[in-house]
């Protein structure tokens, strides 16, 4: 087991703080995405919410990883974990009261979206700079597992919150989730982080585009980036969008988005313990179970829109669970691992970019389709599109693997 990193202690304090503002996070994007459905019923609104959730990333993105690779991420990260609970305790009142509307609902999720734009690039620069360079290796494992289990247990969070306590409660819940992290941060020390003259002196665009052709010299960290954002597009577009199925399909309620999403954690909680039971992944190296899984997640959503029963439903969503959880350590340990200190805020900002904003197109599209042609055949058309340039992306992996 790669766990050498929980001897540092500020590596050990961050990272189970973070896991519970990661799964607050992403718990609260359920309950965003419920009262959006509760509210409107339509399916092209719960998209339009997860895509304003997600767009800035997607938009301003790559220059909150050129402010990562620039500002001390310590302070940085203290202030948008503070940002997003004091916006969350906000909207979590709001939902109490009579105010909650739909615009409302929209307006919170583009706020907390941007927030959470600037935190990813600082979050993934901080991390692997709280523990020794010896256990670099460890650091990003135990991190991306860390992400990754948040992204599908946390919504399964969320599910089982607005069933027990309501949507209002567990918007509570969630912006106090925030606390621990930024109590941790005020005592945790960080690596020195050395940038060389020509990249303390380079001005946010030039510093933009010195990351793109870093990523761009390298085949590998450009394919690892296409196929992430390609599954992004329509395995973790129909795990954002669940309260369509759940609800919309099998006519469940907030109890089949609970076992659905709980499903979809099973299934993220089994990749990820495998992830850390396996040797520790060596720089360059993509696994044929990656593979595997890279060609199993458009078939799943394909699957799943041609299901009628709800319990194999909850069989395949735990499936592309594990695929897209297992797929996405994979690739970001592999950047992580090819990266120096002074790239990591901008690469891993490009990364997130791609991967958090095609499941914002994705799930907007899963909604506008859901609505003009119906959930099934929307599932089983974005699963299809995506199927033919993730085989060519696949195919591009694989000689590339051969040739190394």
């Amino acid at each position: 087991m790669n766990l050498a990193a929980l001897k540092s202690p500020s590596f050990r304090a961050y990272l189970f703080t973070v896991l519970v503002s990661l799964n607050g996070f992403w718990a609260q994007r359920v309950i965003i995405g419920w009262l959006a459905w509760e509210l409107t019923g339509s399916a092209a609104f719960v998209g339009l919410v997860a895509f304003l959730n997600f767009c800035p990333t997607f938009i301003g993105g790559p220059l909150f990883g050129v402010l990562a690779d620039k500002i001390d991420v310590r302070r940085g990260s203290i202030m948008t974990y503070s940002t997003v609970g004091v916006a969350s305790l906000i909207f979590a009142l709001i939902a109490f009261s009579s105010w909650m509307a739909p615009i409302v609902v929209a307006a919170f999720s583009l706020i907390i979206g941007t927030v959470q734009a600037v935190n990813h690039p600082l979050r993934m620069s901080l991390t692997p700079r709280l523990a020794p360079v010896k256990h670099m290796a460890s650091v990003i494992a135990l991190s991306a597992v860390n992400f990754n289990v948040s992204r599908l247990l946390g919504p399964a969070i969320g599910g089982v919150l607005i069933q027990s306590i309501g949507a209002a409660p567990a918007l509570l819940v969630t912006a106090m989730a925030n606390i621990p992290v930024v109590i941790a941060l005020c005592f945790v020390h960080t690596r020195t982080r050395t940038k060389t003259k020509d990249q303390a002196e380079m001005g946010y665009i030039a510093a933009l585009l010195d990351g793109i052709r870093h990523v761009l010299d390298r085949r590998l960290l450009r394919l690892a980036i296409l196929v992430s954002g390609l599954c992004a597009i329509n395995g973790r577009a129909v795990l954002d969008t669940l309260p369509i199925l759940a609800d919309g399909v099998y006519g469940r309620g907030p109890t089949g988005l609970g076992l659905m999403t709980a499903a979809a954690g099973a299934g993220a909680l089994a990749a990820s313990v495998l992830k850390v039971l396996a040797r520790a992944q060596r720089v360059g190296e993509v696994s044929t179970l990656v593979m595997v899984m890279v060609t199993a997640t458009p078939l799943l959503v394909i699957s799943l829109g041609m299901i009628n029963s709800f319990n194999i439903a909850l069989i395949v969503t735990t499936a592309l669970g594990f695929s897209i959880t297992f797929m996405s350590i994979a690739f970001q340990s592999l950047l992580q691992m090819a990266l120096e200190d002074s790239f990591r805020g901008r690469v891993m900002s490009l990364w997130t970019m791609v991967t958090i904003g095609g499941a914002s197109i994705g799930a907007m599209t899963m909604g506008i389709m859901s609505d003009a042609l119906g959930i099934a055949t929307a599932q089983m058309t974005i699963g299809l599109v995506c199927l033919i340039p993730l085989g060519f992306a696949q195919y591009g992996l694989v000689r590339h693997i051969r040739r190394a």
